[in-house]
């Protein structure tokens, strides 16, 4: 789902934004490729690469010439994370859940048709590495992101409906009727799933939070690596989530 644009905008600064978003997915590039990517002549990205990295929003790699992010996004970043409150309480409430069970839990925002990891705990022997915190994956194929699309407005599914839902594992959900079904069984038991739609070997439990005017702000999940997850009492794993989530929604006003 593509980046909403309204209002007036600055032509140069807009075009540095796209310059950092072009790191998203690759770790290091030179000028030429930053140009070739944007469309863009090499001396027009040349004065905003060197403005960026003056301000250490880039930095240039000894050596190689190439640029990658700088640290000043890494401290900005930060600096995000640690006035997002809620997902600090649900860091430190989620905690007893990582040592009960051989699990990875993920805490979730939503953006863009996607979902965010913010945070992540570890159980020792969890094994899950594919994640890292501020990684982005979509919204269909995993149980945060459709314990979350499941209670957004049905606009917003319109809309994220309008890009073909990619298939990533033999089990990945691809068709609109498929998705409806399954978020009206999220709606309807408050539990969203995610068998091995991700990832061959992996499974989650998930849950929204919500705020005060019902609609949910993050998600949290249990992960399971290579079939872990028949080595518990799945049931009783939900209502414990649950039992979490709807302690963090009511902190955060939502009485539904």
């Amino acid at each position: 789902m593509e980046r909403k644009k309204s209002g007036v905008q600055v032509q140069s600064v807009a075009r540095a934004v796209e310059i950092l978003r072009c790191f998203r997915y690759t770790p290091e590039m030179g000028i030429s490729e930053i140009a070739e990517e944007m469309n863009l002549n090499k001396s027009t990205v040349f004065g905003l690469v060197n403005t960026l990295t003056g301000y250490g929003y880039l930095e240039q790699i000894p050596g190689n010439r190439k640029y990658r992010l700088g640290i000043e996004l890494f401290e900005m970043g930060n600096l995000v994370l640690s006035r997002i409150d809620i997902r600090n309480e649900a860091k430190e409430l989620c905690a007893p859940l990582v040592q009960k069970y051989p699990a990875t839990v993920h805490i979730a925002a939503h953006s863009e048709g996607e979902v965010i990891y913010v945070d992540k705990l570890d159980a020792g022997s969890s094994l899950i590495s594919a994640s890292s915190v501020g990684k982005r994956v979509p919204m269909h194929c995993t149980g945060v992101g459709k314990a979350i699309l499941a209670h957004l407005p049905e606009a917003y599914m319109d809309q994220y409906l309008q890009f073909p839902l990619k298939k990533l594992t033999e089990k990945t959900i691809t068709t609109r009727q498929q998705l409806a079904e399954e978020l009206m069984n999220v709606r309807k038991t408050g539990i969203a799933m995610d068998q091995e739609e991700i990832e061959p070997g992996l499974s989650c439990i998930a849950a929204p939070i919500f705020q005060r005017n019902g609609e949910p702000v993050l998600a949290i999940s249990l992960s399971f690596p290579y079939g872990r997850i028949r080595s518990i009492n799945i049931e009783e794993a939900k209502e414990e989530l649950l039992m979490h989530t709807r302690a963090l929604s009511a902190r955060l006003g939502y009485r539904g």
